[in-house]
C-alpha cells in the first residue's frame, strides 16, 4: 500500500488559501520548473516529507522538501487542531497536494510510489550514497510555476543540552516555494476550485515579492509580509475533480 493513502482531503478542512505570507539563491520570482526527483522521507520521529529537485528554465536546480505529516507522538496526521478547535491542513501537506493537483490533476493520496535508489547525503557517511527512496513517478518530468521567495533567516545550531535548535546570532538566506500555479494557465488550485475564468493571484503575486527578500531573521522589519492580498474565493470540493 502507498504511505500516500492516509493523505485524503476532508471537505470539513479548510483548502489552500491565496495569500502572500528554496545550489544558488535565486531572486525572489516566479519560475516554471521541471520536477526531476520526487521521493519521501521520514524523520526520526516519523513524519513524512516530500522532497522535491527541480531545475528552472535557465538550469538552476530548486530543493525544497514538505511535511505533509506530524510525527508518531502526534498521530502521523496531515493536518492539526488549532486554538479554536478548528482543522487546519499542515503547510506542508497544503504545498505538496497543491503540487500534485496542478501537475498530474491527482490529489497526494491518489498517488502510487515505485522503489528506487538515488544518491542522498548520508550524515553517517558525510557523503552521498546510494539509497531507496519511495519515488512518486507520476510527477517526474511534469512542469509547474513556483512563487519562489528569497528569504533572510536565522542560522541555528542545536543546544545538546535541551536538544533544540537554537539561534546563533547571525543569519542566512535561502529560497523556499511560497506558492505553485498550473503552468497551462497560470491558475491557483483556489481559483479553479472556484472556476474562475482567468488567474489573477499570480499576478498579485508576483507585484508582491518579485525581487524583493522577505525578512524572517529574529528581530527583523515585518514589512515585507504585511498587506497580502485578499485570498480567492473557496468553495466546497466538487463531486468531479476540475484539475485533470
Amino acid at each position: 500500500m502507498s504511505l500516500l493513502k492516509n493523505l485524503k482531503t476532508d471537505d470539513n478542512i479548510q483548502s489552500e488559501r491565496d495569500s502572500l505570507g528554496g545550489s544558488s539563491i535565486l531572486e525572489s520570482g516566479l519560475q516554471t520548473l521541471t520536477i526531476n526527483l520526487a521521493f519521501l522521507t521520514k524523520s526520526d520521529g516519523g513524519a513524512l516529507a516530500l522532497n522535491i529537485r527541480a531545475t528552472t528554465e535557465d538550469n538552476k536546480e530548486v530543493r525544497q522538501q514538505f511535511w505533509v505529516t506530524s510525527g508518531d507522538a502526534k498521530g502521523n496526521k496531515n493536518y492539526y487542531t488549532n486554538k479554536n478547535g478548528e482543522k487546519q491542513y499542515l503547510p506542508g501537506f497544503t504545498m505538496a497536494n497543491s503540487l500534485t493537483l496542478l501537475t498530474v490533476g491527482k490529489e497526494i493520496s491518489e498517488l502510487d510510489t515505485e522503489t528506487r535508489v538515488i544518491s542522498l547525503w548520508s550524515s553517517a557517511a558525510k557523503a552521498e550514497v546510494p539509497t531507496k527512496v519511495d519515488m512518486l513517478v507520476d510527477l517526474l518530468k511534469t512542469q509547474v510555476i513556483a512563487g519562489i521567495l528569497k528569504q533572510t533567516v536565522d542560522k541555528t545550531v542545536k543546544n545538546q543540552t535541551s536538544g533544540q535548535y537554537e539561534p546563533t546570532g547571525e543569519t542566512k538566506d535561502e529560497n523556499e516555494v511560497d506558492k505553485f500555479f498550473r503552468a497551462k494557465d497560470k491558475m491557483t488550485t483556489g481559483e479553479i476550485r472556484s472556476q474562475a475564468t482567468e488567474a489573477s493571484f499570480i499576478h498579485a503575486w508576483e507585484k508582491k515579492w518579485a525581487g524583493v527578500t522577505k525578512q524572517k531573521s529574529k528581530g527583523a522589519s515585518a514589512g515585507a509580509t504585511s498587506g497580502a492580498p485578499k485570498p480567492a474565493g473557496q468553495s466546497t470540493k466538487p463531486s468531479t475533480s476540475l484539475f485533470g
